[in-house]
């Protein structure tokens, strides 16, 4: 798995989390549907996962909503990287950022 695909995967989760699934519970469903994914693409997403879950109120203000999309924005941000690299809608990429998702980063630079 490429990174933006795994940040993929981690919005899918964290939607069915914010939903009110369990996030062991949805970390399991999805490892057992994405047979592809060998054990280090699964360290990763449970990282991504658990990460912004202790996280979650921070990154949904870096990310400018509380959804899993955003709080992959807010830990992209958090961790200094352009959003827009890995949001690129190409292969398993997550889709393009919208003008809105772009603008809604606060300055960090303070």
């Amino acid at each position: 798995m490429t990174p933006a695909a795994r940040i993929a995967a981690a919005i899918d989760i964290l939607d069915h989390v914010l939903e009110g699934a369990s996030v062991e519970g949805s970390l399991i469903a999805w490892a057992r549907r994405s047979r592809f994914a060998g054990s280090g693409d699964r360290a990763a997403v449970r990282d991504l996962v658990f990460d912004a879950m202790r996280r979650q109120r921070s990154l949904a203000w870096l990310g400018g909503a509380m959804t899993g999309r955003g709080l992959m924005i807010g830990t992209l941000r958090a961790g200094g990287v352009d959003p827009a690299a890995m949001f690129t809608g190409a292969g398993y990429a997550p889709p393009v950022l919208s003008a809105s998702e772009e603008s809604a980063c606060p300055t960090l630079d303070d």
